[in-house]
């Protein structure tokens, strides 16, 4: 038995080694190391002995040899990548690249209507889709429009849907960014790879164990090898996308007067005035047209404010003139005040009145 166990351990252990040694062949990032760290210390040989005391297994090198013979079908399949290289941009790149290109556009048009529909069609006539778009604005009313888009397309016709709105419109603006994910793409397909053999390997000895302890954890392992599988191959799928498809991002303005593309030059004293006079007068005209377009538009409520106005007003001249009219009623109906008695006089008054008389 314990034969059979060091067999088991030296096999699995010879596995895990070459699918290390695969990783590190292809792939130079960090990320590959960690892999492979991963894919060889989660069956270290001491945990072996105490996993599959009770395995039994025939043929010793059998497993060896199918290891082998699936890490150089894969390293094939891995190598054979020229289906992704890129072709028809303009600009000459090594064979067996792969680029994820993505161009961003601002851009403005008098005609709103027409530039959509240009747009549209030559994305289907390029083969490619709209994944998706935002639009704002009514154009009506002053309510200019606008819409952003994301559109895929072909990498080699990118450069084509470029041209076709830089012609349609007025670019005020544009950038471009290309990725070279070819390395990215051999790492993940690296993994694969060694992830594959390895779960060849865990097969092989399933199917030799004879314990319910070593089938259990020959399944866990199984588990978390097909689900790392699942999530690497997915990530070659975006890669695969993204660099087969490359990705516009489009906003397009709806204006009333395209913005000159002059080039910007000093100008003199009198330039200056005359410009600033120009700006000044445009200015006034659209704030003159958007007072009375809002005016206009607010005459069915100031109607409404108005006729409230009126009735307030009319109720409380109503209320004051009723109070005045009343306060005077009151005022005529009340008696008239009595005059105050004459005060007698006093003594020194008299006496003086007689001397008066008697002189």
């Amino acid at each position: 038995m314990k034969k059979v166990t060091k067999i088991l351990a030296v096999a699995l252990v010879g596995a895990m080694m070459m699918s290390a040694a695969a990783c590190g062949a292809r792939s130079k990032s960090a990320d590959a190391t960690t892999v492979a760290m991963h894919n060889t210390n989660s069956l270290k040989g001491a945990d072996i002995d105490s996993y599959y005391d009770d395995v039994e297994y025939d043929g010793e090198w059998g497993a060896i040899e199918e290891t082998i013979a699936a890490e150089d079908y894969y390293e094939q399949d891995a190598v054979d990548n020229s289906q992704y290289s890129n072709s028809g941009t303009g600009t000459t790149y090594p064979a067996n690249t792969m680029l994820i290109r993505r161009v961003n556009m601002d851009v403005e048009t008098t005609s709103y209507d027409s530039v959509n529909r240009t747009i549209s069609d030559k994305v289907n006539e390029l083969g490619g889709y709209i994944e998706s778009s935002n639009a704002r604005g009514t154009g009506k009313n002053g309510d200019l429009r606008s819409i952003s888009y994301v559109i895929r397309v072909p990498i080699d016709k990118l450069d084509a849907l470029v041209n076709t709105v830089g012609t349609a419109c007025t670019v005020l603006s544009s950038s471009e960014n290309t990725e070279d994910v070819t390395l990215q793409y051999s790492d993940v397909k690296a993994h694969i790879q060694s992830l594959r053999v390895e779960q060849e390997t865990l097969l092989n000895l399933l199917a030799q164990a004879d314990s319910l302890e070593a089938i259990i954890t020959l399944q866990g392992r199984l588990t978390e090898v097909r689900y790392e599988i699942e999530s690497y191959e997915s990530r070659a799928k975006v890669l695969e996308n993204q660099s087969s498809y490359s990705t516009l991002s489009l906003n397009v303005r709806e204006v009333l007067e395209v913005t000159e593309q002059v080039e910007t030059k000093k100008l003199s004293f009198g330039e200056e005035i005359w410009e600033g006079l120009k700006e000044s007068l445009t200015d006034i005209r659209e704030d003159g047209k958007d007072f009375i377009i809002g005016f206009v538009s607010a005459l069915p409520y100031l109607l409404i404010f108005a006729i409230i106005v009126v009735i307030i007003v009319l109720i409380v001249k109503g209320i004051i003139k009723s109070t005045k009219k009343k306060a005077a009623k009151k005022a005529a109906a009340a008696p008239a005040p009595k005059a105050p008695a004459a005060a007698p006089e006093a003594p020194a008054a008299k006496a003086e009145t007689q001397e008066s008389k008697t002189e």
